[in-house]
């Protein structure tokens, strides 16, 4: 539906901004005036804003600065209409900086601030906003700011880590494939006249690189091509969430480092939301919809169920049959003596030590076999080039 900005008085005669969803214009005049709102200023809002403004292609590393600058500025005594101004001037990216001064109009004109972020749920997080729905009604909402901040940052470092270990593995590959490519497709094909001119005998090993650069020269656009279609095609028919987006979640989820990556970010999410006082039922609907994977998702979502209906968290976790011995074993125990966040807290630094440990044996390895690899590729076809060339020399002395 389209969106439309406006701009009037309120029932108090205070000066209200902000934009409604709506069928049409009509529709909404009669939504504002039955929030007793005198529109003198009512327009369309461009495409293009909507679509920035939901945009998936946000810096979100600047969401825990943001947390953290707001946290301090509230807890000085510093107004949230304020805050969010102040925080607004410090951003950089356009798109955060006018989401925060939404909010704070939005604020300014009687809004909770859990209220005003929720046409951002896509930058800020349903996660997010829960917590802070939740501090507004208790009064921690400086120190819930705070806590999300921390929580961001170790999220963020924990993926950053794995993909700088994975970095330089993939670029030695990409620019080793590269070296082949080049000369597969540039340097062989000069050299095939060469040979053919000389009327020497072709050893088979040089036949085949011949043979594979023909092939590159005539249908290496097409096979590239197809392989793109074929990415393609895999990747929306996983992003569709369907039954082949199930079964492949299930697969992943049987390889021991995937299962611990998913588990160490579980509990980590589960533990924070419990610690900052949001009830069970809703801190594991709230991880669930965090969660990557589906079949865990799925699961995940039936325990929260079961759970609603009364049952105890460990046997519901314990039916699912898709965790370990100890993180059911945690549950259990952290049920039983009340300390469930910091037991899931253990949780998740066990499976973190595990995964740097399998990610750093991982790239150890990976480094000098991808090394090799490229290494044998290139001397394979430089022996296959030297041989004969070796040969026409001898045939002219």
């Amino acid at each position: 539906m389209p969106v439309f900005t406006y701009d009037g008085l309120d029932k108090q005669g205070k000066r209200v901004k902000g934009s409604i969803e709506s069928a049409g214009r009509n529709a909404a005049l009669a939504k504002l005036s039955a929030d007793g709102i005198l529109v003198a200023q009512l327009s369309q809002a461009s495409d293009k804003r909507k679509r920035d403004r939901y945009s998936f292609s946000l810096k979100k590393k600047a969401l825990p600065d943001i947390f953290f600058q707001l946290s301090i500025l509230i807890s000085s005594g510093i107004p949230l209409t304020r805050a969010l101004k102040v925080t607004a001037d410090t951003v950089k990216d356009t798109k955060m900086k006018r989401s925060l001064l939404d909010m704070e109009e939005k604020v300014s004109s009687g809004k909770r601030f859990s209220d005003a972020m929720k046409p951002y749920e896509k930058i800020y997080t349903e996660l997010y906003i829960h917590l802070i729905r939740t501090s507004e009604k208790v009064g921690r909402l400086s120190s819930v700011l705070l806590d999300i901040s921390r929580f961001e940052e170790e999220r963020r470092k924990t993926g950053e880590k794995i993909t700088s270990a994975m970095m330089y593995p993939s670029v030695v590959m990409m620019l080793g494939l590269g070296v082949v490519g080049f000369m597969l497709t540039f340097v062989v094909p000069k050299l095939e006249s060469i040979f053919k001119s000389a009327g020497a005998d072709i050893p088979s090993s040089t036949k085949i690189l011949l043979g594979t650069s023909r092939f590159l020269q005539d249908y290496g656009m097409y096979v590239f091509l197809l392989l793109l279609l074929l990415i393609i095609g895999l990747r929306k028919l996983y992003t569709a969430k369907g039954k082949f987006r199930a079964k492949v979640d299930q697969k992943l989820y049987k390889i021991a480092f995937v299962r611990h990556v998913t588990v160490s970010h579980l509990a980590h999410v589960l533990s924070f939301q419990i610690r900052e006082g949001l009830p069970l039922v809703e801190a594991l609907s709230n991880t669930a919809s965090g969660l990557k994977n589906v079949y865990v998702k799925d699961a995940l979502e039936g325990v929260s169920e079961s759970v609603k209906g009364g049952r105890k968290f460990s046997e519901s976790v314990m039916e699912t049959q898709l965790f370990d011995e100890l993180f059911v074993a945690a549950v259990a125990t952290g049920e039983k003596s009340g300390t469930l966040p910091d037991l899931l807290d253990r949780v998740n630094t066990y499976y973190s030590r595990k995964t740097e440990q399998f990610t750093s044996r991982f790239v150890s390895i990976i480094e000098p076999v991808f090394i090799m690899f490229i290494g044998l590729v290139v001397g394979f076809i430089v022996i296959s080039i030297m041989d004969p060339l070796f040969s026409i020399n001898t045939l002219v002395k």
